[in-house]
């Protein structure tokens, strides 16, 4: 059961997180496949408030992983649009 003061807080920080998603999904079809870390890069974004809203595009369908960048000593997932 989801707590009434956790049910207000979604919906007060909702329209942040989708203007945020919407930023994050305009990079990936401009730059992508990009990783997360680039996305943060471009954004001037802090890595933790990337991964979030990706994983919202991911659980949405709007994009997708494509391979892997190799550029790094630990390879990084790429990230398209659909």
């Amino acid at each position: 059961m989801i707590h009434e003061n956790s049910r207000s807080a979604m919906a007060a920080i909702a329209p942040v997180t989708g203007a945020c998603r919407i930023e994050v999904m305009r990079v990936i079809r401009q730059m992508g496949p990009i990783t997360r870390q680039d996305i943060g890069l471009e954004l001037g974004w802090a890595i933790n408030s990337v991964t979030g809203r990706v994983r919202e595009l991911l659980d949405m369908n709007n994009i997708c992983e494509d391979g892997k960048d190799h550029s790094h000593k630990v390879a990084r997932s790429l990230l398209r649009a659909v």
